[in-house]
C-alpha cells in the first residue's frame, strides 16, 4: 500500500485512500466500529479457514485496515489530519480513541505475527531480525508499518518453513517410524518361514514337522510374541485417534491418520494368517485381532468418508492452504492463522504433491482395507467351521500350501502399497525428523521386548549346548 505522510495530506495517494465516501478502512471495519472489530477473533478469521470457501483477500483487506488504524487514531486525536481525511475516516474511527483500546488494536496486529514467527519449524529467519514484538512496535500505542511490511514478506516468502511441524502427540517420527517398522518386521518373519520352508523341501520333510525344532520353536514365537505387541500398539493408537477429532472434516488430521488406520489393518491380519497356519493361534489371539480390527476399521473409515469430498473438490493450492491455516492456528489470532493475511501469490510458493497424495489414499487405502478385511473373515470362518465341526480341513493338504504362499505374496505387495502411503506424511513435509518426544521414543521401543526374547531364547539355546554348560 502506497503511504499518505501528514505533511503532504493533499497528494494523489491521499485522495485515493481517503476519498469523501467510504476510505480504505470500509474493508476492516465491517460493523463501523474499527476498534471492535480489530479483534484476533475477527480479525484473522475468514470462511476459507472455516469450510475451504472464499478467496481470502477479507483478512488481507481487514489486516490493512487494521494496522494503520492506531496511527491514523492518533493524528485524528492531535487534531492534524485536514478536513477531507477527517470527513472520510469519521465513520470508522471514534473521535478520541482512548489510548488502551489503541494498545488492543495494536496488539491485535502484532501479537499474532510474532507468535506465528516463534512457532515456526524454524524461527530463525524471522524471529530476531523482523518479527519480534520490539521490532514491530514504533511505541505502545503505534505499530511499526514498515517491520510489519518486512515481517510479513519474510513470512509469506517462506511457505512450508513458516508452519510449525505437525502435533507430535500421534502424528510424529516416532509412530511413523514404529508402523514402518512394524511392516518391516512382518515382511522378515514371513521371509523366516519361508526359509524353513525351503529347508524342510530339501530335506523331503513336512513343511510344519511334527516336532519343531528349537530355532523353528523360537521363530514361531517371535512371530506370536510380535503380534501380540503390534495389537496392543494399534489398538492403543486407534483409541488416541477416536479422540482426535477424526469427525469433522479436516484435511490435515485425514491425510496423516488415515495411513495408520490401514497399518493398524494389514499386519496385523498378516501375521493372524501366519499365526493360524503354524498352529499358534488360541481363542485369546483371535479376539484380540477382531478387536484392532474393529477398532481401525472404525477410525479409517470416520476418516475416509470425510475425504471422499475433499479428495474430489479441493486442488492442491487449496489443500495447501487448508494445512497452513490448520497448522499455524494460535490463541494470540484468536484460534485462527496469522498467514491467513499473506497475498495469494506468495502461498503459492513451495507447493507440495498434495494431488498425488490424495490419489494414493483415495485409491490404494481402500485395496488395503478390503484385502485385508476379505482375508480375515475367510480365516475367521474357517475357525468358525473347524469350532463347530471339531475338526478342520486338512491343513497338509498341497492346495492349502498352495493357497497359503499365494495369499502370503499378494500380503508382500499390499504391504508395498501401505510403506507408499505411509510416506506420505514425510513427502507433505508436516512431520519432524528430530521430533524425538517421550511418546514418540516409548513408540518405538514397543517392539524391543519381542527381540529380546528371541534373543534370550537362542542365547539359552546356544549354552545349553556349548561343551561343560
Amino acid at each position: 500500500m502506497s503511504c499518505c505522510y501528514t505533511n503532504d495530506q493533499s497528494n494523489p495517494i491521499c485522495e485515493r485512500l481517503f476519498p469523501p465516501e467510504g476510505s480504505f478502512l470500509k474493508y476492516g471495519c465491517l460493523t463501523g466500529n474499527c476498534v471492535n472489530d480489530c479483534d484476533p477473533r475477527k480479525l484473522y478469521n475468514s470462511t476459507l479457514q472455516q469450510n475451504g470457501a472464499g478467496n481470502g483477500q477479507m483478512p488481507i483487506l481487514k489486516y490493512m485496515a487494521c494496522a494503520n488504524i492506531p496511527s491514523i487514531a492518533s493524528y485524528a486525536n492531535r487534531d492534524v489530519l485536514s478536513p477531507n481525511i477527517t470527513k472520510s475516516i469519521q465513520k470508522f474511527i471514534f473521535p478520541h480513541t482512548t489510548e488502551d483500546s489503541l494498545q488492543n488494536v495494536t496488539s491485535a496486529v502484532t501479537d499474532c505475527l510474532s507468535s506465528t514467527c516463534r512457532r515456526s519449524r524454524d524461527s530463525t529467519f524471522c524471529y530476531t531480525n523482523y518479527c519480534s514484538p520490539v521490532k514491530l512496535l514504533r511505541n505502545n500505542t503505534s505499530p511499526n508499518l514498515e517491520a510489519i511490511h518486512t515481517c510479513l514478506n519474510t513470512l509469506c516468502d517462506k511457505t512450508v518453513k513458516a508452519l510449525p511441524w505437525a502435533d507430535t502427540d500421534v502424528i510424529g517420527i516416532g509412530v511413523f517410524s514404529s508402523y514402518v517398522m512394524q511392516c518391516i518386521f512382518i515382511v522378515i518373519l514371513w521371509l523366516g518361514f519361508l526359509g524353513f520352508a525351503i529347508y524342510q523341501h530339501k530335506r523331503s520333510e513336512p513343511e510344519r514337522p511334527s516336532e519343531p525344532g528349537k530355532h523353528y520353536k523360537s521363530w514361531i514365537n517371535l512371530l506370536s510374541e510380535f503380534h501380540k505387541s503390534q495389537c496392543f500398539f494399534s489398538a492403543t493408537l486407534m483409541i488416541a485417534s477416536l479422540n482426535y477429532g477424526i469427525y469433522k472434516v479436516d484435511t490435515l488430521v485425514t491425510f496423516l491418520l488415515t495411513p495408520l488406520a490401514t497399518n493398524s489393518v494389514l499386519p496385523v491380519v498378516f501375521a493372524y494368517l501366519l499365526l493360524l497356519y503354524y498352529r499358534k493361534s488360541s481363542t485369546g489371539v483371535t479376539l484380540l485381532t477382531i478387536s484392532v480390527y474393529a477398532l481401525s476399521t472404525l477410525v479409517y473409515w470416520s476418516l475416509y468418508w470425510h475425504f471422499i469430498p475433499l479428495g474430489d473438490s479441493v486442488d492442491a493450492f487449496n489443500l495447501y492452504r487448508n494445512f497452513r491455516f490448520r497448522l499455524s492456528a494460535l490463541p494470540a489470532c484468536g484460534g485462527y492463522s496469522g498467514l491467513s493475511v499473506c497475498p495469494n501469490e506468495y502461498a503459492r510458493k513451495g507447493l507440495f504433491n498434495a494431488r498425488d497424495a490424495s490419489r494414493r489414499i483415495k485409491f490404494l487405502t481402500p485395496l488395503i482395507w478390503t484385502y485385508s478385511t476379505l482375508i480375515l473373515f475367510a480365516l475367521l470362518a474357517y475357525q468358525l467351521y473347524r469350532w463347530r465341526s471339531k475338526r478342520g480341513p486338512n491343513m497338509d493338504s498341497p492346495v492349502w500350501h498352495r493357497a497359503f504362499w499365494f495369499t502370503t505374496i499378494i500380503f508382500l505387495a499390499a504391504i508395498g502399497m501401505q510403506l507408499d502411503v505411509l510416506s506420505i506424511s514425510i513427502k507433505l513435509n508436516m512431520i519432524n525428523p528430530g521430533g524425538w518426544t517421550f511418546g514418540q521414543i516409548v513408540a518405538v521401543t514397543v517392539w524391543i521386548p519381542p527381540l529380546l526374547d528371541y534373543v534370550y531364547r537362542e542365547m539359552s539355546e546356544w549354552l545349553r549346548r556349548r561343551p561343560g554348560c
